[in-house]
């Protein structure tokens, strides 16, 4: 028999005063009665790609709680590491738990989520909770935070606030939101009710224009056009500025928690590139939070879930994402269009597509998650192909719409329907199931959506789905220069390599493969010079005019590796096809209303 917990809130004060150290404390008070108790430590967390780290959660000391506290022995399960067993003496009516977080990645001395001037807090990475089963109700156990800062530091979170204190949430809501602090520290009201929050290693990281903050402004106007409504109360864009912690994103209903290099909202660079990150984690307050599928929606956080849904989640959110970053002016048309061609290019070069299917990858999205890296990812495909491949997947549902009528309809109908059903609400969740995604379609202009959709989530083969950028009036193709940052080395040579020259992945019978590159060999010299992409890239355009092989010194080969290839730089790059309506740039215009 389990003990039971009293109606009374948990009490969870975390001090971040030691954050420079790489170390968080935490005090818990939890009500409960007397006999055998479990706690748990949250291991699933929503949106999250991996496991929690609970080997990082230590100095646990459990006591009860009172004027004399007396220490309380606890045994982990030997079958879920994630578990916490122990008795609560007669007598005892509240637990004291005491713990500490280490808060740098596993194995390394640097990155994870503090350093000397800022830290991340995930409530969750401190807390233990009474767990009665997979029965419990996350949404019931209530919470009352409150936290401890170092001096001069400031804090921003979406947990609502009264009196300079942080109010009782639900231990779901609590996880679901991340509170970032620092010594440097901006807050910027992009419009009323969300709000642009930014630590940073620097003063100088977090000059944000003032251009940029409208065209965050022009992305909340947009986003109400698309959604016809919203399921937050506040919401704040949450910026990890540094590059001292770790890079992470992970959406929550009502804040981003976005940890990025120090420059990457000041660097011109960094914005054209990456300039669709913010608005595709802001569309998940939408899509994912609250209309998430059926699958992926768990009592707690101890329960595994069903992610064959994340096509949806993420494809739909990479392809809003997108069109929302265009529509705001954050990219211009022509770099939506370059990014689109990259996402064409690289789904058109994944062998992983002869034998694993979309919906495949979306059910398989843990086990590939964890299992990132380790060589040939295009014949595995990863953890992150549901996203690429299943915003073209969106792109054809938009291209179609308009066809059939007549530009009269598009996936904003669909959008505004079926992400915005309900109006304006507080933070819930509202779930669905494929055939709920069938029926708004429907009703949108009506169509076979169901074999429509099935043929592209089990298609097999080397062709990427294609047919939105087609349909939408444009063709892959392939050129000598690309204004993106890029090797091109996989449309040219077969190969991708990464830091130090490591190979990291290679296409079979691409000219990397048979020259005899794997992925794991260190190139180290290219034609007799030290490696460097650069090295390597003009070494590709100099072999464009001579019948001579490249060669590569591998490390720890006695031999020297012949790269015989002669066709020049490749970049993808979209063309536009004589005689079709121009429909991407249609997708990609601002709306008025």
């Amino acid at each position: 028999m389990i003990a039971s917990v009293c109606l009374a809130a948990i009490t969870m004060t975390v001090d971040l005063r030691d954050a420079p150290r790489k170390l968080y404390h935490a005090v818990e008070v939890i009500p409960v009665t007397p006999g055998p108790l479990t706690l748990a430590y949250p291991q699933w967390l929503p949106a999250e790609h991996a496991p929690a780290p609970v080997e990082n959660h230590v100095g646990i000391v459990i006591r009860s709680d009172g004027a004399v506290q007396q220490a309380i022995p606890w045994t982990r399960d030997p079958y879920d590491a994630y578990l916490y067993h122990l008795n609560v003496p007669q007598g005892v009516s509240a637990l004291r738990i005491q713990s500490d977080f280490i808060t740098t990645d596993s194995g390394s001395v640097r990155g994870g989520v503090a350093s000397r001037d800022l830290a991340a807090l995930s409530w969750n990475s401190m807390l233990l909770y009474p767990y009665g089963g997979p029965q419990t109700q996350a949404s019931a156990i209530m919470v009352q935070p409150s936290v401890t800062l170092p001096p001069d530091w400031r804090y921003a979170t979406s947990l609502p606030q009264r009196d300079g204190a942080f109010e009782a949430v639900s231990l779901e809501r609590l996880v679901d939101s991340p509170l970032i602090a620092g010594r440097n520290f901006r807050e910027v009201e992009v419009a009323p009710h969300r709000y642009l929050d930014m630590v940073a290693d620097s003063p100088q990281d977090l000059a944000v224009s003032d251009a940029q903050i409208g065209q965050l402004r022009e992305l909340v106007r947009q986003s109400g056009y698309l959604f016809r409504s919203r399921h937050y109360g506040d919401f704040r864009f949450l910026m990890t500025l540094s590059d001292q912690v770790s890079g992470l994103a992970v959406d929550h209903h009502e804040s981003l928690d976005n940890r990025r290099p120090a420059k990457f909202m000041v660097d011109a660079d960094m914005r054209a590139l990456y300039g669709n990150f913010l608005p595709h984690d802001f569309v998940h307050s939408w899509n994912g939070k609250y209309r998430r599928p059926a699958g992926l929606i768990a009592p707690n956080f101890q329960q595994t879930v069903d992610s064959s849904g994340l096509w949806v989640v993420e494809g739909l959110a990479d392809y809003l994402g997108g069109v929302l970053t265009a529509r705001a002016g954050i990219w211009t048309p022509a770099q939506y269009l370059a990014s689109l061609a990259d996402t064409a290019a690289r789904y058109s070069h994944r062998p992983g597509r002869a034998w694993r299917d979309l919906q495949d990858t979306a059910s398989m999205a843990m086990t590939l998650w964890q299992r990132e890296g380790g060589g040939y990812g295009g014949l595995r495909r990863d953890g992150f192909d549901f996203y690429g491949e299943g915003a073209l997947v969106w792109l054809d549902v938009d291209v179609t719409i308009r066809r059939l009528s007549d530009g009269r309809k598009s996936l904003d109908d669909f959008v505004a329907l079926f992400l915005g059903a309900g109006g304006d609400t507080p933070p819930t969740t509202l779930p669905y199931g494929f055939e709920d995604l069938i029926v708004a379609l429907n009703a949108v202009v009506p169509h076979d959506w169901r074999g429509f959709l099935q043929k592209r989530l089990h298609a097999l083969g080397p062709d990427a789905p294609l047919d939105g950028v087609t349909g939408g009036g444009y063709q892959l193709a392939y050129r000598a220069s690309s204004a993106r940052n890029g090797s091109g080395l996989l449309y040219s040579v077969g190969m991708e390599v990464g830091q130090g020259g490591v190979v990291s992945d290679v296409l079979q019978d691409g000219a990397a493969w048979r020259a005899g590159l794997a992925p794991g060999m260190k190139i180290d010299l290219v034609n007799g010079n030290a490696y460097t992409t650069a090295a390597l890239r003009q070494a590709i355009r100099d072999a464009q005019q001579t019948p001579a092989a490249i060669t590569l010194k591998v490390a720890g080969a006695a031999e020297t590796l012949a790269l015989d290839y002669h066709d020049g730089e490749r970049f993808p790059a979209l063309e536009r096809v004589a005689g079709r309506p121009d429909v991407l740039r249609e997708i990609l215009a601002p709306r008025t209303r």
